[in-house]
């Protein structure tokens, strides 16, 4: 006889309830042996840490180039209560949980309720609830959750999905394997606990209310807090410093620059 908990994951008036067995079991995740690590680059030959999280930079649009670019992603590893890799997890059972908007927005649950990803509100824009993993799980019981997109038979390589389009940025992107809930590693290894999900984003002032259009947008406010703030240190240096030198500077600007105006459908691609 199997232990079974029930949990429920709600957004903007969904509610869905998983029915997930006891972690005893073999085919079950054991979250103190599983982890997600910052990876960016090759599959084969990848960098990690922030070597890789330099890359977690994205615009609302998701066009490629600066916009999470070199194949940023976690790679993800489930194992089981005896340390042993679990294979064939499926991908959509491993997600980075979103809520689709902010409380003020009517969204909320265990996702990042700072992440602007709704059409309720940017019409314009698809609904994002969880970015899936790139496949299911391999015999390592690993796989990868490339943020901006891939294509079947290149699990880790970046390919713009235009299903993938989200406005500013959490303090915290959880990552769930059918309902349990991951630590993260800032390298291989790392100890669990280590690193927390975040991405940076091009729009990262505004559009967290019930403003039409306003959410998922790289506008004048975006790029003035930037252009205005090089060389400051304040509470939102760090997610200004898109390209994670350790300040705001030149680079940072150039960035913002070239993604002003941008939002889902502009420029049209992908």
């Amino acid at each position: 006889m199997h232990t079974w908990r029930l949990i429920s994951i709600g957004s903007a008036g969904c509610l869905v309830s998983l029915l997930l067995p006891s972690p005893a079991r073999a085919d079950v995740p054991y979250a103190p042996y599983c982890y997600y690590v910052p990876q960016a680059g090759p599959v084969q030959a990848p960098v990690e840490g922030q070597a890789a999280i330099r890359y977690f930079r994205m615009c609302p649009n998701n066009e490629g180039g600066t916009s999470l670019p070199n194949s940023a992603r976690i790679k993800v590893v489930v194992k089981n209560a005896a340390g042993l890799p679990i294979d064939h997890v499926d991908g959509s059972d491993v997600v980075a949980l979103l809520n689709g908007g902010t409380p003020e927005q009517g969204f909320s649950g265990v996702g990042a309720d700072s992440i602007v990803s709704n059409s309720q509100y940017n019409p314009i824009c698809p609904d994002v609830r969880a970015i899936s993993a790139d496949g299911p799980t391999d015999p390592d019981g690993a796989t990868y959750i490339t943020f901006t997109g891939t294509s079947p038979g290149a699990r880790g390589m970046g390919v713009p999905d235009p299903s993938r389009k989200w406005g500013h940025y959490d303090s915290k992107i959880p990552i769930y394997v059918v309902g349990f809930e991951l630590s993260g590693r800032l390298t291989s290894e790392s100890a669990n606990g280590t690193y927390t999900l975040q991405i940076k984003c091009y729009d990262h002032t505004g559009g967290l209310g019930t403003g039409m259009g306003q959410g998922e947008a790289v506008t004048s406010a975006d790029f003035n807090g930037v252009a205005n703030n090089i060389g400051v240190v304040n509470a939102l240096t760090w997610w200004r410093d898109f390209d994670s030198t350790g300040g705001i500077a030149a680079t940072d600007f150039n960035l913002v620059a070239a993604h002003v105006t941008h939002d889902c459908d502009t420029p049209n691609q992908p």
